[in-house]
């Protein structure tokens, strides 16, 4: 088997979830009636009273837009880590 290539291909797909990733983060928002269901839920799970407190913005929830941008800016973080870890393995062993 050629590790080479793996590596490569790998780290290659690597790249492309994490551009996707910080694509998708940029445009993500959350809207109202969503996050009123999210905070329900999460209230629910954690057998606690909701908190309506929010803050909307061009029809979307800030919070709960950017606990989504968070979330898919991490994303984007470890698989850009990914491939920059395999391009070093290739350079270093192959």
């Amino acid at each position: 088997m050629d590790y080479k290539l793996v590596f490569t291909w790998i780290s290659i797909i690597c790249g492309f979830l994490s551009a996707f990733s910080w694509l998708y983060a940029s445009q993500v928002k959350v809207s109202d009636k969503k996050a009123l269901a999210l905070i329900e839920k999460r209230a629910r799970k954690n057998k606690e009273k909701p908190n309506y407190a929010r803050m909307t913005f061009d029809g979307a929830d800030m919070r709960e837009t950017l606990r989504a941008q968070t979330k898919w800016n991490s994303l984007g973080a470890i698989f850009a880590s990914l491939s920059m870890l395999f391009q070093v393995i290739l350079q270093m062993f192959f």
